[in-house]
């Protein structure tokens, strides 16, 4: 196993997983570099793990928890001081805005335990045995947790509930 190419192709696995788990590209980038800065520790001072995968999306299923707590004590202190991103042609990105929401909600209408599955498998690319030893679940379960996820996922957008 070599370091630097596991890392070429965990990298933009974990930060879509990430990224669609703290729902803020910012935080998903920290979350995601502190994951895999901590396997090259790893790594570097014991050796490969067993599976580096699941090393890195365990890490980053724990920062990512940490990020949405931080992020939800700072909300009312960002209000109050008006913090703008600068983020330019609002109009434009208004309708990606509101689709992004729509899938955000129908996924947070989801079990926690089967929206993990999910943005594991389908947003981190994990193998079903990767995100397996991530959540601590049988192969099996794990394979009928996102089937489970991805049926209810569909009923949520097509119901076009809009909480």
């Amino acid at each position: 196993m070599d370091l630097d190419r596991t890392i070429r192709e965990l990298a933009p696995r974990v930060l879509r997983y990430a990224i669609a788990r703290t729902g803020d590209p910012s935080a998903g980038e920290d979350v995601a570099q502190e994951s895999l800065a901590a396997l090259v520790r790893h790594w570097r001072q014991a050796g490969p793990p067993e599976s580096a995968e699941a090393f890195v999306f365990s890490i980053a299923r724990r920062r990512a928890v940490r990020a949405v707590v931080g992020r939800k004590l700072w909300v009312p202190i960002e209000q109050l001081f008006g913090n703008h991103d600068g983020a330019p042609n609002p109009e434009t990105q208004a309708v990606c805005r509101a689709e992004h929401r729509r899938v955000r909600a129908a996924l947070a209408r989801l079990l926690r335990r089967d929206r993990e599955a999910l943005l594991l498998v389908a947003l981190g690319e994990a193998t079903s045995a990767e995100a397996a030893v991530a959540l601590g679940l049988s192969v099996s379960a794990l394979k009928m947790r996102v089937h489970r996820a991805r049926k209810r996922l569909a009923a949520e957008l097509e119901d076009g509930h809009d909480h």
